[in-house]
């Protein structure tokens, strides 16, 4: 077998195995560790990526089959992402062709060459720019798409900007460019979305940082070069994105290039923004609002080193870059850094398995800093940097009520102490926002007469009332239908629409505030590409006096005007199912509530509830979110739970509801869990979702080894299971919820 060089190959498979194929000796050059090739895997062809070359197989060389083609001459992924991936694929115990494939862009995946291409960009002329388009009235495609050129914002166009507008574009502005009316010039694709390559201006910032700001800024500039991993725990308000930004341009000046993630999309554009006025150099956005082209241009400037500045969400975390030196994860406590399907990776605990591989900093901010953030600062694995006042000049944080709803009126939702309150601050030129994590219109229909609700067919849930189209809609597996106006079930004439959702408030404050705008947003009125970006410019010019929104509206926006913040039902996560509840909420609670006050006028915070005396609600009003974190910390220790603790979950769903039950006895009997708890077989908390019956074993462990150990010798076996085939199931290392 000497004689032969075998590639060992991952596949973009849920299998755990990694494959051999032969090199044939016609090729000229071997592929690299990291490469891709294209194979033959059983009846069609797939691009799987070179793990190592072998001179031996476990298999007959007779039997394996040959590379069909290699597509890079160099690896596509270095070295120590290689490394990364393997590692991680380790840990969450996930197929390592899946983990490989899921970390790179779509065209990637695809066998596109990882090279810029070049692509037409389309500008006035001299004489295009003051040319009476009266001249062109017959040929009038070419006359109104002059127009269209002369009105737009941008100094020159692309085919894809042009074809979000125009139809058969292409014949007219050819002729255009015959007439020397339009020029047109080859450039390389983008790495930032809806722009020509882009260097910021750099302009001397006009927020001078204060000696906390300085300090931390200090402390990890300092750090450059090397490992360790700092948490910025700074109040609302209190300038986090200016000490990044003076960290980034330190480390810019010693030719390093910055990584940094953000939770969500809609705080991308506003990132990348305020970073192309204050830096000058290139900034790629890394993000699925993407399409294929702009994220695969991204992705390669940012491979070649040509951008100098990735923002991006989670998958953003595994961008090659040959310069990075310093990883920046913005809202580190947030929820949207968890992969929920697939590979579950946690874009925040990888980052810092990369940082420690390549000697860099990593830098954790958050008002509101995770359980196990707080735990790996006491126990000496971060570095604390605090910033406790605001950034703005006269800015305080706000002050905070808790309103008692029992026995008060309430009309849709809203308190009417809640509601003089909203007048008050309109009157006064504020800016209200008012909070509601839940959308639509009502949680459900109710009939009086005999208890039927809107119970979902698929689902353990009901399905929420939205009144603009007069839906039932399950927001857990999408199924709708319309909205009766009688009972189903005994026909009686009215049906009673209890509780409130954002589109509910938006219907009940127009009728109260006609002449005030309002606007909503949630996942409902943002579908529409662009319309997020409208709502939130919307909202930061001050043109909307009242805001409405799910938890969209709490991550990171700077809204200077907002004065007052109603957080409609403070109650939901005081009662959850999951561990966590308690800390998602008291996050959510401070986030929200750090809207308000942010520039010169004072902030106020109105907290409706049911229950004013709860003690975890005390806590978090009277000593801020630290002291509520210590006194829930002592509370986790005492349960065993994580962070004290390590746990994994075995989720499986099923369309027979005893099918999940034996799968996961199986997995139980087969399992040797020494050193580790097992619970279960569980119902999910919700136990049937689209249809399917949901599962789950907990393994907790108070060792990390021990608990991986039992899930390194199963995971691959489980495919072995006499019940596997009627089942999907997954394993969820470190899961953020129970659901």
């Amino acid at each position: 077998m000497s004689n032969y060089t075998i590639a060992r190959v991952a596949v973009p498979v849920p299998l755990y195995s990694l494959f051999d194929y032969l090199i044939p000796a016609s090729f000229d050059q071997m592929p690299a560790r990291g490469s891709r090739v294209r194979i033959q895997f059983g009846r069609k062809q797939l691009i799987g990526l070179v793990i190592s070359l072998e001179k031996e197989s476990s298999f007959p060389v007779s039997k394996l089959k040959p590379v069909i083609e290699v597509l890079d001459t160099q690896p596509l992924l270095p070295v120590d992402l290689m490394g990364l991936l393997e590692w991680a694929a380790g840990y969450y115990h996930h197929p390592l062709g899946d983990v490989i494939f899921s970390a790179l862009p779509k065209r990637l995946r695809d066998g596109v060459e990882a090279e810029l291409k070049s692509e037409n960009h389309w500008a006035l002329t001299e004489s295009g720019r003051s040319y009476d388009t009266s001249g062109l009235r017959r040929a009038p495609k070419q006359a109104a798409l002059l127009s269209y050129i002369q009105d737009s914002p941008l100094s020159e166009l692309t085919g894809d900007q042009l074809n979000k507008d125009w139809n058969n574009w292409r014949s007219p502005l050819q002729e255009l460019v015959k007439k020397s009316l339009v020029e047109v010039t080859e450039k390389v694709q983008s790495a930032v979305a809806s722009s020509s390559s882009y260097f910021g201006d750099k302009t001397d910032s006009t927020f001078k940082l204060n000696l906390q700001q300085l300090s931390a800024a200090k402390e990890v500039t300092g750090a450059l070069n090397s490992y360790q991993a700092f948490l910025l725990q700074g109040i609302t308000g209190s300038g986090k994105t200016e000490v990044y930004l003076e960290i980034i341009e330190h480390a810019l000046a010693q030719n390093l290039q910055v990584l940094v993630l953000v939770p969500e999309i809609s705080l991308t554009p506003q990132l990348t923004q305020r970073f192309t006025q204050r830096l000058n150099t290139i900034i790629a956005s890394l993000h699925s609002g993407l399409n294929d082209t702009q994220r695969h241009a991204a992705w390669v400037q940012a491979s070649k080193g040509i951008a100098r500045v990735v923002i991006g969400t989670r998958s953003a975390l595994f961008t090659p870059m040959p310069d990075l030196g310093l990883i920046i994860l913005d809202e580190e406590h947030d929820a949207s850094f968890k992969q929920q399907e697939g590979f579950r990776y946690h874009a925040r605990d990888l980052a810092l398995v990369r940082a420690k591989n390549n000697k860099m900093p990593v830098l954790l901010g958050s008002a509101t800093p995770s359980f196990e953030s707080l735990e790996n600062v006491s126990r000496g694995q971060y570095s604390l940097l605090k910033l406790t006042q605001r950034g703005a000049a006269n800015a305080r944080p706000p002050e905070i009520g808790l309103l008692d709803v029992c026995r008060r009126p309430m009309e849709d939702g809203i308190s009417d102490k809640l509601l003089k309150k909203i007048e008050e601050h309109l009157s006064n030129q504020g800016q209200v926002l008012l909070f509601l994590n839940r959308r639509g219109y009502a949680p459900l229909l109710m009939c009086h007469e005999c208890g039927w609700t809107t119970a979902c067919q698929r689902c353990d849930a009901n399905m929420t009332l939205h009144h603009h189209n007069q839906r039932l809609r399950c927001h857990h597996c999408g199924y709708e239908k319309p909205a009766p106006t009688r009972c189903p079930e005994c026909d009686h004439e009215s049906l009673y629409i209890p509780g409130a959702g954002t589109e509910r408030i938006e219907v009940a404050l127009k009728e109260k505030f006609p002449s005030t705008v309002i606007s909503r947003i949630d996942r409902d009125t943002t579908r529409r590409k662009g319309e997020l970006d409208r709502k939130l410019n919307q909202a930061r010019s001050g043109e909307a006096e009242i805001l409405i929104g799910t938890q969209m509206l709490a991550k990171g926006h700077d809204f200077p005007n907002v004065t007052l913040v109603g957080i409609l039902n403070a109650d939901q996560g005081l009662f959850s199912a999951d561990f966590r509840g308690t800390e998602h909420m008291a996050q959510l609670i401070i986030q929200v509530s750090g809207r308000a006050g942010r520039g010169e006028k004072a902030g106020e915070v109105i907290i409706q509830t049911h229950h004013p005396e709860h003690p975890l609600l005390h806590t978090l009003l009277e000593s801020g979110y630290t002291g509520f974190a210590k006194t829930a910390l002592v509370e986790r220790a005492q349960a065993s739970f994580p962070p004290f603790s390590y746990m994994a979950i075995v989720r499986c769903e099923s369309i027979q509801k005893d099918h999940g039950v034996a799968f996961l006895n199986e997995c139980r009997q087969a399992l040797n869990y020494e050193g580790v708890e097992l619970f279960g077989p569980l119902p999910a908390p919700m136990e049937r979702r689209a249809g399917r019956y949901r599962w789950q074993l907990i393994l907790l462990s108070k060792e990390r080894k021990k608990l991986h150990a039992v899930l390194r010798h199963w995971a691959p076996e489980i495919s072995k299971l006499k019940t596997v085939n009627k089942v999907r199931w997954s394993i969820d290392v470190d899961p953020q919820d129970m659901f």
